[in-house]
């Protein structure tokens, strides 16, 4: 955010710094001394397109304007406003009623204390509109914090120019290194779930069974022309055994079994 705001400030650096000085009055999330500083470091970065003194009295003005409007709306509307739905995210019920109960205890200086608290300022000066706080008051109240604010902040970031060049690259060194330790982080975590599915997918995978042949087929001796061609791979695939088993002829009845066989002893006579 902090060079956004050094870059913007190149072609106009005044006219950009006012109205964003302004615009912080009204509500922005972005606290006045980020911008504050942001002019100093430019005006020393930059002397040839701003001075400190002016840009201070322009940071004033600005600052002044953006106090003055939350004031004078409730000064003009009161409560009335909160009506509005985009008002109410600004200012609360709750913050307006806690902001009532310190006015009355701590009177006026809850405005020169509100000067040095970023995010309740409109809240306090919109409260001290509600209230009919004189203008004159409020002016003088509102000017003392912003002239002891706006010189102590630009002064600041024109001294410190070093400083924050330094702070400027230690950060951005900050945020290399968290880019890449969150790329590597991503691209292990991607690495893992895809050796995950894949040894998910493999043991689900049906397997092939394969039985090896005992004896290699170029080392089987050779068929007999009587027998069938099947029977040699047969045997290197199941055995010898399997082998002796006669195969189905071609019309469905088994073929005559050809394998020599040892002849049976005779049976013995029973003794008379």
């Amino acid at each position: 955010m902090f060079e956004q705001i050094v870059n913007a400030m190149t072609e106009y650096p005044y006219l950009v710094v006012g109205v964003l000085l302004v615009v912080c009055g009204l509500g922005l999330p972005l606290p006045e001394e980020i911008v504050l500083l942001a002019t100093g470091y430019f005006c020393a970065k930059f002397p040839d397109r701003a001075e400190p003194a002016w840009m201070m009295l322009c940071c004033g003005a600005a600052i002044l304007v953006g106090d003055v409007i939350p004031f004078l709306a409730g000064r003009t509307f009161g409560t009335r406003l909160l009506r509005l739905r985009w008002l109410r995210y600004v200012v609360t019920r709750k913050r307006l009623m806690d902001f009532d109960r310190w006015f009355r205890r701590r009177g006026d200086l809850v405005i020169v204390i509100a000067r040095f608290l970023a995010g309740i300022r409109v809240v306090a000066f919109f409260t001290a509109g509600t209230m009919k706080m004189p203008w004159r008051r409020f002016l003088l109240l509102d000017g003392m914090g912003i002239a002891l604010l706006v010189p102590l902040l630009i002064w600041g970031g024109f001294r410190s120019a070093g400083v924050i060049d330094e702070l400027i690259d230690t950060v951005q060194s900050v945020e290399r290194g968290i880019l890449w330790a969150v790329i590597g982080g991503g691209a292990l975590v991607v690495l893992w779930y895809w050796l995950w599915r894949r040894r998910r997918h493999g043991q689900q995978r049906p397997t092939e069974a394969f039985v090896q042949p005992q004896q290699p087929v170029a080392a089987l001796p050779p068929c007999p022309p009587d027998q069938p061609q099947a029977t040699a791979a047969t045997q290197a695939v199941f055995g010898p055994a399997a082998a002796s088993a006669a195969p189905p002829a071609a019309d469905g009845t088994t073929a005559p079994d050809t394998a020599p066989r040892t002849p049976e002893p005779p049976a013995s006579q029973p003794e008379a």
